[in-house]
C-alpha cells in the first residue's frame, strides 16, 4: 500500500498545533485549575499524532495505542524511546481517560520532560521522512 502522505502532513499539523495550544496555555491554565490530568492526556494526544505519523511511513497502522508503541520500540530502536516509558504514559492517560484518575503535579512533572523530548524527537522524524517523499 502507498504511503498517505497527506494524512502524514495533517496528522504533524494537527500535533504542531497541539504543541503551539500547550505552549500557550500550559503555564496560564496550570495555575489556574491546576488539572494536570488534562494537561498529561493532551502532550499524550499530541506524541500519538507523532507517532502513528511515523508509523505511516512504515506502512503500519494499528488501532491499539500499545501494539503501536511496541511496533515503534522494536522498529525503531535508533530513536531510543523507552518502553515502559512509552507503556506508563498510555496506561496513565487510559486511567484519566476511563477510570477519572487524577495526576498529581509531582506525577505530570515527572513525565513533562519527557513528553518534550520525545515529542521534539518525533516531529524532526516526520518532517525529515516528509522532506524525503
Amino acid at each position: 500500500k502507498d504511503i498517505d502522505i497527506d494524512l502524514a502532513k495533517s496528522l504533524l499539523q494537527s500535533a504542531l498545533e497541539g504543541v503551539e495550544h500547550s505552549k500557550s496555555s500550559e503555564g496560564a491554565y496550570e495555575k489556574k485549575t491546576r488539572n494536570y490530568s488534562f494537561v498529561f492526556t493532551e502532550r499524550y494526544d499530541i506524541l500519538r499524532k507523532l507517532l502513528d505519523a511515523l508509523l505511516l511511513f512504515d506502512k503500519a497502522k494499528t488501532g491499539k495505542h500499545q501494539c503501536g508503541n511496541a511496533y515503534f520500540c522494536v522498529n525503531h530502536k535508533e530513536l531510543e524511546f523507552d518502553w515502559e516509558t512509552l507503556e506508563t504514559m498510555r496506561l496513565l492517560r487510559n486511567d484519566v481517560n476511563y477510570e477519572g484518575k487524577r495526576i498529581s503535579e509531582e506525577l505530570w512533572k515527572s513525565y513533562k520532560l519527557k513528553f518534550e523530548v520525545y515529542i521534539n524527537t518525533l516531529v524532526k522524524e516526520v518532517k525529515k521522512k516528509l522532506a524525503e517523499k
